[in-house]
């Protein structure tokens, strides 16, 4: 019987520890360099780490910000840099997870992925989240052209179901 081979392949998996505030990305592809963007600005806070040791931690975060996991591919040695911009159907709702974690670790959801939107050459690129519904969007500050881009984005954002 021929086995599915994505099953067999381990994803990557984004955790975050509470106390002391830390997060770390097992699994990690060599590949790919992570990042982490403050989630209420959308502002790049961090340059990317490759995980070529199949494993990638940011420690010693403030513990009053929230923060978003970027992933890239093959970054070179280039320091690129994005801003993400969430729309206005979203919420963090991170607090709320937090405070119900009893101070264990939290893994983040599924990943949000890019879509192609037709705007790429303006370095804009829009995030779907499982259902391919726009959620927000990523820009490539970097000078660099379109290369690299952002393929994942992990959040704690939420969908805000309070205006149905």
């Amino acid at each position: 019987m021929e086995q599915n081979k994505s099953l067999n392949e381990q994803q990557e998996q984004v955790v975050l520890t509470p106390n002391p505030r830390k997060i770390e990305i097992s699994n990690a592809c060599a590949e790919r360099a992570y990042g982490l963007f403050d989630s209420e600005t959308g502002t790049q806070v961090t340059g990317f780490k490759k995980g070529t040791d199949g494993q990638v931690e940011f420690a010693h975060l403030e513990p009053s910000r929230h923060y978003d996991v970027g992933a890239i591919e093959n970054p070179g040695d280039e320091k690129p840099q994005f801003s993400i911009a969430w729309t206005n159907k979203m919420k963090d709702d991170t607090d709320t997870i937090l405070k119900n974690s009893h101070n264990l670790p939290v893994v983040y959801p599924l990943p949000y992925t890019i879509k192609n939107n037709g705007n790429n050459s303006n370095n804009i690129f829009d995030l779907a989240d499982n259902r391919g519904e726009t959620v927000g969007q990523v820009m490539n500050l970097s000078q660099t052209g379109d290369k690299p881009k952002i393929h994942y984005i992990w959040s704690l954002k939420v969908k805000d179901d309070t205006q149905k």
